[in-house]
């Protein structure tokens, strides 16, 4: 430390202002480089997914209220079709819902008591719409589903889901 005080001493008065300056304006950079910038970056990131996910908040209240407005929860109408084989009420129902194009497979299982559906590229609002026309109106429950959101698009998702004919 003694070498370091020496060594400031023996400069002259312009050295050791073009030192001082030098330092403040190291520190400043650093300050700025590990504080300032990192903080700005991530409220930066911050911001520019608040929009999205306001978007996914709406969708999940439209899908709440959906279901809480005579979704799957509404009580049954007058049962159509029971006479018809649960695939082709399945098949019926979703050409007049327009998700037909969004469906990829539909197999039979269990001697055609159920039937596993693959939409892709599924509007979740209209495959809500869909589900609560065949559970009213067709006495067709869910055994499983499930239900993968895509990122890049609002309310469209790939659905997996198995149907079954309640009684």
């Amino acid at each position: 430390m003694n070498s370091l005080k020496k060594y400031w001493a023996d400069l002259q008065p312009r050295e050791r202002l073009i030192l001082s300056w030098g330092g403040v304006i190291v520190a400043a950079i650093m300050l700025y480089a590990f504080f300032f910038q990192p903080l700005y970056r991530s409220l930066s990131a911050m911001e520019s997914s608040l929009p999205e996910l306001r978007s996914n908040l709406v969708w999940m209240r439209q899908t709440d209220q959906l279901l809480e407005n005579g979704g799957l929860a509404g009580a049954r109408q007058v049962v159509d079709g029971a006479s018809e084989s649960l695939l082709s009420v399945i098949e019926s129902t979703a050409r007049r819902a327009k998700i037909r194009k969004s469906i990829q497979q539909m197999v039979p299982v269990k001697g055609n008591a159920e039937v596993r559906v693959i939409l892709e590229d599924a509007d979740f609002n209209e495959w809500l719409r869909w589900v609560d026309i065949l559970y009213k109106q067709n006495a067709v429950d869910i055994r499983q589903v499930t239900a993968e959101r895509d990122d890049d698009k609002q309310n469209i998702a790939e659905i997996r889901v198995t149907f079954i004919r309640s009684n």
